[in-house]
């Protein structure tokens, strides 16, 4: 029991941390749609280049399926928290800025039911706004600055059920919440005029439901074969928007007038993806692992604007090794090495130009000796965009850092 109490307390010590944690872009491009979407928080995913879909491991929580939360363990319980490090270069065809953001990624905790059922519940980052941008209005003399800050998590509770042997499916009822910020201010050269600002907060709250199944044919000598499918329904969340526009009056920005303050009820409307994905598994020394995804953000919209979003793709491919992983007299042969790749198109289309997004990672599974604890670390280099057609370039490194906990629960003790 004081066990279970240390980790709810845990639970809540991350909650209060992860809310200031939300600032985890510097990206102009977070300006368009929800943000900066964050599914691939996990550092282990991320050196996997993505690739998840079909992912089934007892001591790996993966709740971009649920259907994989049937391969734990009889009575063990899984923790797993860990956060992200980002350096980007952004890059225009005049100027270039270097940035540097930290956020949490991720807090869940997983345990089986029975031998056919599994449980996990968590939060999770969904998307992060941050970004300054300024531009210069010759006609009147004046600064235009424009900034965004916030995001959206989500609160998750899944099961997966496994009805016959090799065969699961599962669902994910998630609780989508946060705000986010834009603001624009006018910034005149003559002190004598007064500046102008506005505000738009938009605050979104509600439910929405991800399916997966999985299918796993075991082949000859340890050798496994495993196919995934994720899809979210049709969802639509509830959105306030609060827009204030103010005239101001010097360095500290004292309020002179509001000429506008106008509060907005409406909906979001999240597009609908599906995932596919195929892994194969040679005991515990390979793992390759492959995924397709594609989402409709032609068809999202927030309070009837769609922000001139494209249908989304993703490619994704990883390779994971372990020389071998019950020995007694080499550490580094119990580690796991892993490699991987993605492409995407991004849901962003600007000037005509369709944003692509490239890298490539690679990470480790490090066991801690005498323990059932493991860290993972990845580290992925990549791009998105281009200085093409007045574009922006991206160039990012990305490190990953969780720490998982495998344990034993609800097992009594034996004494003689």
């Amino acid at each position: 029991m004081n066990k279970l109490k240390k980790l709810v307390l845990l639970l809540f010590v991350f909650y209060g941390f992860s809310a200031f944690a939300q600032l985890g872009t510097s990206s102009p491009y977070s300006r368009f749609g929800l943000g900066d979407l964050q599914g691939d928080a996990f550092p282990v995913f991320n050196s996997l280049g993505g690739g998840v879909t079909a992912l089934s491991n007892s001591n790996i929580v993966n709740p971009s399926n649920p259907a994989s939360y049937t391969s734990f363990r009889a009575n063990s319980f899984l923790f797993s928290t860990g956060g992200l490090h980002k350096t980007t270069q952004i890059e225009s065809s005049t100027d270039k800025q270097v940035a540097n953001n930290s956020a949490f990624s991720h807090l869940t905790i997983a345990f089986p039911i029975s031998s056919k059922l599994g449980a996990s519940f968590g939060m999770l980052p969904f998307s992060n706004i941050g970004y300054t941008l300024n531009a210069r209005d010759t006609l009147v003399d004046a600064d235009m600055i424009y900034t965004g800050d916030g995001g959206l998590s989500k609160i998750y509770f899944g099961g997966a059920y496994e009805p016959f042997k090799g065969f699961s499916v599962g669902m994910n009822a998630s609780y989508l919440f946060g705000g986010l910020n834009r603001r624009k201010k006018l910034d005149y050269d003559d002190e004598s005029f007064f500046d102008s600002r506005s505000n738009s907060s938009i605050n979104l709250k509600g439910y929405y439901y991800e399916f997966g199944l999985m299918y796993k044919m075991e082949l000859a000598n340890e050798k496994v074969l495993s196919f995934g499918l994720t899809a979210n329904n049709n969802s639509s969340l509830r959105a306030k928007r609060t827009n204030i526009v103010e005239t101001i009056s010097g360095t500290n920005e004292t309020v002179k007038d509001t000429t506008s303050n106008i509060v907005e009820w409406g909906e979001v409307n999240l597009p609908k993806y599906i995932s596919t994905g195929l892994m194969y598994r040679d005991g515990e020394k390979w793992l390759l692992i492959a995924d397709y995804s594609i989402q409709n953000w032609a068809d999202y919209t927030l309070l009837g604007e769609s922000d001139d979003l494209s249908n989304s793709m993703r490619l994704s491919a990883g390779l994971q090794y372990t020389p071998e992983f019950n020995s007694v007299t080499k550490y580094y042969k119990r580690m796991q090495y892993r490699l991987g790749a993605n492409y995407s198109n991004t849901p962003l289309t600007l000037n005509d130009t369709q944003l692509k997004e490239m890298s490539v990672s690679f990470g480790f599974g490090i066991p801690v000796k005498k323990s059932r604890t493991k860290y993972d670390i990845s580290l992925t280099l990549g791009q998105r965009g281009t200085t093409d057609n007045n574009l922006i370039k991206e160039q990012f490194i990305k490190f990953g850092l969780s720490v998982s906990y495998d344990g034993i629960w609800f097992v009594k003790r034996k004494y003689d």
